[in-house]
């Protein structure tokens, strides 16, 4: 239940008046006009919060031709990923599967089955040593498609740090270059020792060079360079005047390093909040020298009213 704020009773389910039953304030209007101003302020803090959120959110993706070109090359390594980098074609008895080494035969190689037949071949023989260089590029691949979905992530969470998360993208897409770039040396290292196996091995498994590789490094560094130049530029934020100061402040007020109550109204004085009291000050005055006015022409009234009385007589 709730307490009178100015004696602390406790008022129970049936103290439905607005008055206390101890004291006698009025429980709706008490403090009125500080809380009223306490909302004002606490009303302008969080406003600015929110301010500066959407125009961080606009400069992320659409401040200037950068971002929005960093938005578009997010897209580019999970596209190159659609491209095989390499062909392989399976042959067991009674099947035979055609495996392409992109983002979607790595799901239908995995779906079907063929790729835990095809992790186990290190352990026959003959070609079984030779086949793990196939195991490492597979796993050098799967690390550069992982990238590739992270980058695409970080880049649409861009707006959480405006300064620091062109910096993050432009690491996992190196990183991601450097593991495309190892997948594609270790896999043609694999084909051509591959080639050299015995008949039986290069019978049950044919391989194929395609173009995913450059296509997938491409991709990967024109995210890198995308976000290297929003790294070294920057990317402007414009808030309006106070905008900052006030955000710094509501940070205070929620960790309790500040009180509402010790805060000027307004908390932050800017040009537009000037240009408000200078309004309201004028609309005062002008409402002073009405009232004014009114009051002479009351005090007038009777006088006159008097005057004209004698004029008869």
């Amino acid at each position: 239940m709730a307490h009178c704020p100015k004696c602390g009773k406790h008022l129970k389910i049936y103290n439905v008046s607005q008055f206390c039953p101890k004291c006698g304030v009025n429980l709706r209007f008490y403090e009125f006009e500080k809380n009223f101003y306490r909302e004002a302020k606490y009303a302008e803090l969080s406003n600015a919060a929110v301010h500066v959120k959407i125009r961080r959110l606009k400069a992320s993706f659409i401040g200037n031709k950068l971002t929005i070109l960093r938005l578009i090359a997010a897209v580019f390594p999970l596209a190159a990923l659609l491209v095989p980098a390499a062909v392989f074609n399976l042959y067991l008895p009674f099947f035979s599967e055609k495996l392409a080494l992109s983002g979607l035969g790595l799901y239908g190689a995995f779906s079907s089955g063929s790729l835990m037949y095809l992790t186990d071949m290190h352990f026959s023989s003959p070609g079984g040593e030779t086949y793990d260089l196939f195991f490492k590029a597979l796993l050098f691949y799967a690390v550069a498609a992982v990238l590739a979905v992270l980058i695409l992530l970080l880049t649409l969470l861009c707006f959480l740090s405006v300064k620091n998360m062109q910096k993050i993208i432009a690491s996992v897409a190196f990183a991601g270059a450097v593991f495309s770039l190892v997948s594609f040396f270790v896999l043609n290292t694999f084909i051509d020792k591959w080639d050299k196996c015995t008949l039986a091995s290069a019978e049950v498994l044919q391989a194929d060079r395609g173009y995913g590789f450059p296509v997938l490094f491409a991709a990967f560094a024109a995210v890198f360079a995308v976000n290297l130049l929003l790294w070294i530029k920057g990317i402007p934020v414009e808030y309006a005047q106070g905008m900052e100061e006030r955000l710094e402040i509501y940070r205070k007020v929620k960790k309790g390093e500040l009180d509402l109550d010790s805060l000027p109204q307004p908390v932050v004085e800017t040009e537009e909040t000037r240009k408000i009291d200078e309004e309201i000050a004028a609309e005062e005055e002008n409402l002073a020298r009405l009232k004014a006015e009114h009051r002479a022409r009351n005090e007038s009234a009777p006088e006159n009213g008097t005057q004209g009385g004698e004029t008869d007589e």
